[in-house]
């Protein structure tokens, strides 16, 4: 069988392979995630070659594709290509300077074993798979092996890569490498910023993070990249068992992994407005992990009980500062900011029994945009009391109207944990079922506020206006002449 029939080459790929080929002296390569993903049957859009001379190639395609030529890597030559849009799959080209000169030494430097497989592209045409490190047994054993912890000195950021990879794959990091990554974990600190951060929202992304978030914990790689988590493992153990507040953290950014990718269970007729209106699915899962995160720090002892007074607010700031640290995008350290800041407010709504409409209001009115987002963490941090299992069994009444079927549950803490989940519920239908009373639409505008209550302009018309936008909310006032008349009688 020829490799191009293994590997199942698309049209368009396997012509614009023999369109490099042709067009260089020297032996090319198809190397990498390419050939693996391939041989999973999973799509590509990347092609990665390596060769001898590669920028020389790279110049070629680039004014053979009319592209621009983008330099990732100057001292190891690695260069980009993003291809015209067109009919076919493949996107972008990466070309490499063959590490050490050879296949074989080139495959030797590269992270795991279902990766150091290579496909000689002779004349054009791909040769017999190339597999010098036992990768295509560990490929169907889906196992992700590197046999010595130099390939994880030589890069770090492999270190995270193993467990992204084991998400987006399926495959399980095999124990011995595990051991290689809890020995040289806190090298994780060495890669930029920004490369760490993109690996990480990978990983947050893909379906299962959660349980490869544990296995990171297990081998000490979870708090090395995040060492603010570390002082919560040995807090609150009398609430949350063996370790404390991070189990918790865990066990909401996995009960957040099943939410975020079974929306249409949970939440059937609104899936689709929240994967629309919703943060990307990664910022999301980060808010669950660190939303506990200052709760060590803020721990005391009150009467015989511990407190956390203040650890929304304070884990508010934390978070935003462990995100600058990995360089992420204003705009997402301002969502789990606000998220983690205001994590307790559902849950103190439920207190109360059913959110009144001017509650429910002021709730939307402070959280704007990232009300959403605040809900999905809150219902992962409520359902993280209950096994998946028995949420899974609960689904129905967790979607129900507060109050509605809990007498069926037992004990009472399930109960409790339900209505919670029942509030969160309530809040996400008036947000995307009743937009009118989450945030309603302004009757006046400040000039006529002034008009109608003859006032010179200044803070107290945003009062006003505000005033008059709680009374929409609640239903007093439904059109602009009841609005105008609200705000008469209000000043008499």
């Amino acid at each position: 069988m020829s490799a191009e029939t293994a590997l199942r080459l698309p049209t368009d790929a396997a012509a614009l392979l023999r369109r490099a080929a042709s067009a260089h002296k020297n032996p090319v390569y198809l190397v990498g995630g390419a050939v693996r993903d391939y041989l999973l049957g999973r799509p590509v859009v990347d092609l990665d070659l390596a060769t001898v001379k590669a920028s020389v190639l790279a110049r070629q395609l680039a004014a053979s594709f009319k592209v621009k030529l983008i330099v990732l890597d100057e001292v190891n030559e690695v260069f980009r290509l993003v291809l015209p849009r067109g009919p076919g799959t493949v996107r972008q080209l990466d070309l490499a300077e063959l590490a050490g000169g050879t296949i074989e030494k080139d495959l030797e430097r590269r992270d795991f074993t279902v990766n150091a497989l290579a496909v000689p592209l002779d004349g054009g045409t791909p040769g017999a798979l190339i597999d010098t490190r036992g990768g295509l047994k560990d490929l169907r054993d889906k196992i992700l092996r590197a046999e010595t912890d130099e390939l994880f000195k030589s890069d770090p950021l492999r270190l995270l890569r193993a467990f992204r990879l084991s998400a987006q794959l399926g495959f399980a990091v095999e124990p011995a490498t595990v051991r290689l990554i809890s020995g040289v974990r806190h090298r994780i600190s060495k890669p930029a910023a920004e490369r760490v951060q993109s690996e990480l929202m990978l990983l947050l992304a893909e379906s299962g993070c959660a349980k490869v978030l544990k296995e990171m914990d297990a081998c000490g790689l979870l708090t090395a990249l995040f060492p603010d988590l570390e002082p919560s493992r040995k807090c609150a153990l009398v609430y949350y068992g063996e370790g404390g507040v991070l189990k918790h953290s865990l066990d909401t950014a996995a009960r957040a992994d099943y939410l975020l990718h079974h929306l249409d269970a949970v939440y059937p007729e609104h899936a689709g407005r929240i994967k629309e209106l919703m943060p990307p699915p990664a910022v999301v899962m980060l808010a669950a992990l660190l939303h506990d995160v200052s709760k060590a720090e803020t721990a005391k002892q009150v009467g015989g009980r511990l407190r956390f007074f203040g650890h929304d607010v304070v884990g508010g700031r934390r978070s935003a500062e462990i995100m600058k640290r990995l360089k992420y995008p204003r705009a997402s350290i301002e969502t789990v900011s606000a998220i983690v800041s205001n994590h307790l407010r559902p849950g103190n709504l439920a207190a109360s029994g059913v959110p009144t409409d001017k509650a429910a209001y002021r709730f939307f009115r402070d959280l704007g945009k990232d009300a959403l987002g605040l809900l999905l963490v809150c219902w992962a941090d409520h359902a993280s009391y209950l096994s998946e299992e028995r949420v899974i069994k609960a689904l129905k009444v967790a979607s129900a109207e507060p109050g509605e079927g809990l007498s069926k549950l037992k004990p009472e803490e399930v109960r409790k944990t339900v209505h919670h989940l029942q509030v969160v519920s309530f809040l996400i239908a008036r947000l995307l079922d009743e937009p009118g009373k989450a945030a309603p639409p302004r009757l006046l505008d400040g000039n006529e506020v002034m008009k109608a209550m003859d006032l010179p302009a200044g803070p107290e018309i945003g009062k006003w206006l505000e005033r008059l936008s709680e009374a929409q909310a609640v239903g007093r006032v439904k059109t602009r002449a009841e609005a105008i008349a609200f705000l008469k009688k209000a000043k008499k």
